[in-house]
């Protein structure tokens, strides 16, 4: 009942006027971010929107799962082969937390397609074409930004580990017990 019910929702998403030529926009900002990133300063602007989202849920989940964050920055800086956009440190991240406050970043895909249904599709509707094209590029920084990076993956990994390991034994429980 409830994957009909999504099925649905989809469906009815996709039907809306205005909606394919605002996932398009969306989809032309992404891919521009996405050609710029060779370009640390301009891709730093452009993604800053995104930045701040991205490490605002790890900040976010990290306090409310108590990994007790103690610095925040969205300043761009070298790192390695490459550059780290912005970070936020923590004090306490475990097993426990880890996973969660590495993978918090994934929050943004349904902040994403919410500004695409209920922010860009009426904009589109109502003809308001400058804020139509800000709000794609937004919602594009959202969806940007939504990829965890491999360096919260390297932080979050052995929670990571624990959590895939324990969903293996339960469902192996379920489905041979």
């Amino acid at each position: 009942m409830l994957h009909n019910e999504r099925m649905e929702y989809l469906r009815s998403s996709f039907s809306l006027a205005g909606f394919m030529p605002s996932a398009a926009l969306v989809l032309i900002f992404y891919a521009l971010l996405r050609a710029l990133r060779h370009s640390m300063w301009r891709i730093a602007l452009l993604s800053l929107p995104g930045t701040i989202a991205h490490e605002l849920t790890h900040l976010v989940v990290g306090f409310l799962l108590h990994a007790k964050p103690h610095g925040f920055s969205i300043w761009p800086r070298p790192s390695g082969h490459g550059w780290t956009l912005g970070s936020v440190s923590f004090r306490n991240i475990g097993l426990l937390n880890g996973a969660f406050v590495a993978l918090a970043p994934l929050l943004l895909l349904p902040i994403a397609w919410l500004c695409l249904i209920h922010v860009l599709v009426p904009l589109w509707i109502d003809g308001q074409w400058g804020w139509w094209l800000l709000a794609g590029y937004l919602a594009a920084t959202a969806l940007f930004a939504a990829l965890p990076s491999f360096q919260d993956i390297k932080i979050g990994g052995p929670s990571l580990l624990l959590y895939a390991a324990l969903s293996a034994l339960l469902w192996w429980a379920y489905a041979y017990a």
